[in-house]
Protein backbone atom coordinates (compact mmCIF):
# COMPACT_ATOMS: atom_id res chain seq x y z
CA UNK A 1 0.00 0.00 0.00
CA UNK A 2 1.26 3.78 -0.92
CA UNK A 3 1.55 6.46 1.11
CA UNK A 4 0.03 9.74 -0.71
CA UNK A 5 3.57 11.23 -0.76
CA UNK A 6 5.05 7.98 -2.48
CA UNK A 7 2.00 7.12 -4.88
CA UNK A 8 3.72 8.39 -8.30
CA UNK A 9 6.75 6.45 -7.64
CA UNK A 10 4.87 2.85 -6.09
CA UNK A 11 2.38 3.57 -9.82
CA UNK A 12 5.54 3.76 -11.86
CA UNK A 13 7.16 0.75 -10.35
CA UNK A 14 4.39 -1.45 -10.16
CA UNK A 15 3.88 -0.42 -14.02
CA UNK A 16 7.33 -0.95 -14.93
CA UNK A 17 7.30 -4.89 -13.75
CA UNK A 18 4.55 -5.24 -16.23
CA UNK A 19 7.55 -4.15 -18.83
CA UNK A 20 10.33 -6.13 -17.58
CA UNK A 21 7.97 -9.77 -17.27
CA UNK A 22 7.08 -8.65 -20.74
CA UNK A 23 10.77 -9.33 -21.25
CA UNK A 24 11.16 -12.50 -20.10
CA UNK A 25 8.51 -13.26 -22.34
CA UNK A 26 9.68 -11.98 -25.47
CA UNK A 27 13.11 -13.53 -24.65
CA UNK A 28 11.29 -16.88 -23.88
CA UNK A 29 9.35 -16.78 -27.06
CA UNK A 30 12.45 -15.58 -29.40
CA UNK A 31 14.77 -18.33 -28.43
CA UNK A 32 12.00 -21.21 -28.18
CA UNK A 33 9.76 -20.28 -31.17
CA UNK A 34 11.98 -18.27 -33.33
CA UNK A 35 15.55 -18.26 -33.54
CA UNK A 36 17.49 -20.33 -35.27
CA UNK A 37 16.43 -24.04 -36.71
CA UNK A 38 16.06 -24.98 -40.29
CA UNK A 39 14.39 -23.42 -43.48
CA UNK A 40 11.05 -25.16 -42.63
CA UNK A 41 11.28 -24.95 -38.37
CA UNK A 42 11.75 -22.22 -36.11
CA UNK A 43 13.52 -21.89 -32.37
CA UNK A 44 15.29 -24.11 -30.73
CA UNK A 45 12.25 -26.69 -30.28
CA UNK A 46 12.32 -27.07 -34.22
CA UNK A 47 8.61 -26.41 -34.46
CA UNK A 48 7.30 -26.42 -38.14
CA UNK A 49 6.50 -23.49 -39.56
CA UNK A 50 3.73 -24.43 -41.70
CA UNK A 51 0.23 -22.70 -41.27
CA UNK A 52 2.24 -21.07 -39.02
CA UNK A 53 2.26 -22.87 -36.17
CA UNK A 54 5.22 -21.75 -34.42
CA UNK A 55 3.47 -18.06 -33.89
CA UNK A 56 0.20 -19.77 -33.00
CA UNK A 57 1.82 -22.17 -30.48
CA UNK A 58 3.98 -18.41 -29.17
CA UNK A 59 0.76 -17.42 -28.85
CA UNK A 60 -0.91 -20.16 -26.33
CA UNK A 61 2.36 -20.35 -24.52
CA UNK A 62 1.66 -16.36 -23.90
CA UNK A 63 -2.04 -17.42 -22.80
CA UNK A 64 -0.62 -19.37 -20.18
CA UNK A 65 2.08 -17.07 -19.07
CA UNK A 66 -0.70 -14.32 -18.28
CA UNK A 67 -3.25 -16.99 -16.59
CA UNK A 68 -0.56 -18.73 -14.68
CA UNK A 69 0.55 -15.71 -13.12
CA UNK A 70 -2.93 -14.28 -12.46
CA UNK A 71 -3.52 -17.82 -9.88
CA UNK A 72 -1.72 -16.05 -6.97
CA UNK A 73 -3.60 -12.88 -7.29
CA UNK A 74 -6.65 -15.34 -6.85
CA UNK A 75 -5.43 -17.09 -3.98
CA UNK A 76 -3.30 -14.95 -2.43
CA UNK A 77 -4.66 -11.25 -2.12
CA UNK A 78 -7.00 -10.90 0.36
CA UNK A 79 -10.52 -9.86 -0.53
CA UNK A 80 -12.61 -7.88 2.16
CA UNK A 81 -16.09 -9.12 2.47
CA UNK A 82 -18.81 -5.78 1.25
CA UNK A 83 -20.38 -4.42 3.81
CA UNK A 84 -23.76 -5.06 4.75
CA UNK A 85 -24.71 -1.78 2.87
CA UNK A 86 -23.17 -3.22 -0.42
CA UNK A 87 -24.72 -6.74 0.01
CA UNK A 88 -28.18 -4.56 0.06
CA UNK A 89 -27.49 -2.69 -2.83
CA UNK A 90 -27.01 -5.55 -5.14
CA UNK A 91 -29.38 -6.00 -7.90
CA UNK A 92 -29.86 -7.34 -11.30
CA UNK A 93 -27.77 -6.77 -14.73
CA UNK A 94 -29.75 -4.72 -16.68
CA UNK A 95 -30.74 -2.68 -13.38
CA UNK A 96 -27.15 -1.81 -12.33
CA UNK A 97 -26.83 -0.06 -15.31
CA UNK A 98 -29.01 2.24 -13.88
CA UNK A 99 -27.48 2.24 -10.58
CA UNK A 100 -24.46 3.13 -13.02
CA UNK A 101 -25.40 6.13 -14.61
CA UNK A 102 -27.31 7.24 -10.78
CA UNK A 103 -23.47 7.27 -9.37
CA UNK A 104 -21.93 8.83 -12.49
CA UNK A 105 -24.48 11.87 -12.36
CA UNK A 106 -23.54 11.84 -8.33
CA UNK A 107 -20.10 12.01 -9.21
CA UNK A 108 -20.06 15.05 -11.88
CA UNK A 109 -21.98 16.83 -8.96
CA UNK A 110 -19.41 16.03 -6.47
CA UNK A 111 -16.11 16.73 -8.98
CA UNK A 112 -17.02 17.11 -12.53
CA UNK A 113 -13.34 17.09 -13.51
CA UNK A 114 -13.13 13.55 -12.57
CA UNK A 115 -15.38 12.56 -15.34
CA UNK A 116 -13.50 15.10 -17.68
CA UNK A 117 -10.44 13.16 -17.02
CA UNK A 118 -12.21 9.80 -17.23
CA UNK A 119 -13.02 10.64 -20.75
CA UNK A 120 -9.82 12.20 -21.65
CA UNK A 121 -7.77 9.19 -20.46
CA UNK A 122 -9.78 6.44 -22.28
CA UNK A 123 -9.14 7.74 -25.37
CA UNK A 124 -5.13 8.74 -24.77
CA UNK A 125 -4.92 5.34 -22.80
CA UNK A 126 -6.28 3.46 -26.13
CA UNK A 127 -3.63 5.59 -27.71
CA UNK A 128 -0.95 4.56 -25.49
CA UNK A 129 -2.64 1.16 -25.91
CA UNK A 130 -2.31 0.90 -30.02
CA UNK A 131 1.52 1.57 -29.49
CA UNK A 132 2.17 -1.88 -28.89
CA UNK A 133 -0.77 -3.70 -30.68
CA UNK A 134 0.10 -2.01 -33.54
CA UNK A 135 3.61 -1.06 -33.54
CA UNK A 136 5.12 -4.92 -34.58
CA UNK A 137 2.74 -4.48 -37.58
CA UNK A 138 3.75 -1.34 -38.76
CA UNK A 139 7.56 -2.21 -38.00
CA UNK A 140 6.97 -5.47 -40.26
CA UNK A 141 4.67 -4.06 -42.85
CA UNK A 142 5.94 -0.12 -43.38
CA UNK A 143 9.82 -0.37 -42.58
CA UNK A 144 10.03 -4.00 -44.02
CA UNK A 145 11.80 -5.69 -40.27
CA UNK A 146 11.58 -9.59 -39.97
CA UNK A 147 9.43 -11.62 -37.34
CA UNK A 148 12.78 -11.62 -35.78
CA UNK A 149 13.74 -8.58 -35.83
CA UNK A 150 10.16 -7.04 -34.78
CA UNK A 151 10.24 -9.60 -31.40
CA UNK A 152 13.79 -7.70 -30.92
CA UNK A 153 12.82 -4.48 -30.99
CA UNK A 154 9.77 -5.44 -28.37
CA UNK A 155 12.74 -6.82 -25.96
CA UNK A 156 14.23 -3.33 -26.27
CA UNK A 157 11.20 -1.07 -26.15
CA UNK A 158 10.30 -2.85 -22.98
CA UNK A 159 13.40 -2.59 -21.91
CA UNK A 160 13.30 1.58 -22.35
CA UNK A 161 9.68 1.68 -21.45
CA UNK A 162 10.40 0.12 -17.91
CA UNK A 163 13.45 1.75 -17.00
CA UNK A 164 11.77 5.31 -18.50
CA UNK A 165 8.49 4.71 -16.36
CA UNK A 166 10.89 3.87 -12.82
CA UNK A 167 12.53 7.42 -14.20
CA UNK A 168 9.28 8.83 -14.86
CA UNK A 169 8.11 7.94 -11.37
CA UNK A 170 10.60 10.34 -9.40
CA UNK A 171 9.45 13.20 -12.23
CA UNK A 172 5.60 12.61 -10.16
CA UNK A 173 6.87 12.72 -6.86
CA UNK A 174 8.75 16.19 -7.61
CA UNK A 175 6.30 18.06 -10.39
CA UNK A 176 3.12 16.22 -9.82
CA UNK A 177 1.17 13.87 -12.41
CA UNK A 178 -0.20 16.21 -14.88
CA UNK A 179 3.29 17.83 -16.22
CA UNK A 180 4.38 14.31 -16.97
CA UNK A 181 1.20 13.41 -18.68
CA UNK A 182 1.29 16.63 -21.20
CA UNK A 183 4.90 15.99 -21.46
CA UNK A 184 4.96 12.13 -22.36
CA UNK A 185 1.53 12.43 -24.92
CA UNK A 186 3.91 15.86 -26.56
CA UNK A 187 6.62 14.06 -26.88
CA UNK A 188 4.79 10.83 -28.21
CA UNK A 189 3.45 12.79 -30.94
CA UNK A 190 6.70 14.34 -32.13
CA UNK A 191 8.36 11.15 -32.26
CA UNK A 192 4.85 9.47 -34.16
CA UNK A 193 5.19 12.38 -36.56
CA UNK A 194 9.09 12.16 -37.18
CA UNK A 195 8.57 8.29 -37.71
CA UNK A 196 6.19 9.48 -40.48
CA UNK A 197 8.34 12.51 -42.08
CA UNK A 198 11.64 9.70 -42.13
CA UNK A 199 9.90 6.33 -43.60
CA UNK A 200 12.05 6.61 -46.48
CA UNK A 201 14.94 6.08 -44.28
CA UNK A 202 13.76 2.71 -43.57
CA UNK A 203 14.42 0.22 -40.87
CA UNK A 204 16.51 2.98 -38.80
CA UNK A 205 14.29 4.85 -38.37
CA UNK A 206 11.66 2.51 -36.87
CA UNK A 207 14.42 1.59 -34.05
CA UNK A 208 15.12 5.35 -33.43
CA UNK A 209 12.22 7.43 -33.01
CA UNK A 210 10.29 4.17 -31.94
CA UNK A 211 12.19 3.28 -29.20
CA UNK A 212 12.35 6.63 -28.17
CA UNK A 213 8.44 6.70 -28.49
CA UNK A 214 8.35 4.13 -26.17
CA UNK A 215 10.13 5.78 -23.53
CA UNK A 216 6.85 8.22 -23.19
CA UNK A 217 3.90 5.04 -23.00
CA UNK A 218 4.77 4.20 -19.66
CA UNK A 219 5.16 7.30 -17.94
CA UNK A 220 1.34 8.58 -19.35
CA UNK A 221 0.10 5.52 -17.73
CA UNK A 222 1.39 5.39 -14.66
CA UNK A 223 0.83 9.30 -14.11
CA UNK A 224 -2.55 8.53 -15.22
CA UNK A 225 -3.36 6.33 -12.43
CA UNK A 226 -1.57 8.73 -9.98
CA UNK A 227 -3.16 11.44 -10.94
CA UNK A 228 -6.39 10.24 -10.66
CA UNK A 229 -5.93 8.94 -6.99
CA UNK A 230 -5.51 12.76 -6.38
CA UNK A 231 -8.65 14.25 -7.85
CA UNK A 232 -11.03 11.05 -6.57
CA UNK A 233 -13.69 12.76 -4.01
CA UNK A 234 -12.75 10.93 -0.49
CA UNK A 235 -14.55 7.75 0.10
CA UNK A 236 -15.14 6.47 -3.56
CA UNK A 237 -11.41 5.56 -4.51
CA UNK A 238 -12.89 1.94 -5.39
CA UNK A 239 -16.18 2.62 -7.45
CA UNK A 240 -14.04 5.60 -9.57
CA UNK A 241 -11.19 3.27 -10.28
CA UNK A 242 -13.02 0.90 -11.48
CA UNK A 243 -14.68 3.15 -13.68
CA UNK A 244 -11.34 4.29 -14.85
CA UNK A 245 -10.82 0.34 -16.01
CA UNK A 246 -14.13 0.57 -17.44
CA UNK A 247 -13.88 3.46 -19.84
CA UNK A 248 -10.51 2.47 -20.32
CA UNK A 249 -11.97 -1.40 -22.47
CA UNK A 250 -15.38 0.93 -23.67
CA UNK A 251 -12.50 2.99 -25.46
CA UNK A 252 -10.66 0.37 -27.05
CA UNK A 253 -12.22 0.36 -30.58
CA UNK A 254 -10.64 4.01 -31.30
CA UNK A 255 -7.29 2.81 -32.17
CA UNK A 256 -7.93 -0.20 -34.49
CA UNK A 257 -10.82 1.88 -36.11
CA UNK A 258 -8.07 4.87 -37.14
CA UNK A 259 -5.49 2.15 -38.11
CA UNK A 260 -8.31 0.33 -40.29
CA UNK A 261 -8.97 3.91 -41.63
CA UNK A 262 -5.51 4.77 -42.32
Amino acid sequence: MSAPKTVGTASAFGWSMGYFGGIVLLLIILVFFVLGGKHDTAGLLHITKAGGLYVRLAMLVATAWAVGFSIPVFLKVPVPPPSAEIAAERTGFFASYGVLFRNLRGLWRVSPNTIRFLIASAIFRDGLTGVFTFGGVIGHVAFGLSTTKVLMFGIAANVIAGLATVSAGRLDHWLGPKPVIVASLAGMSACATLLFLTRSAGPAAFWVFGLVLCAFVGPAQSASRTFLSRIIPPGREGEVFGLYSTTGRAAIWISPLLYAAA
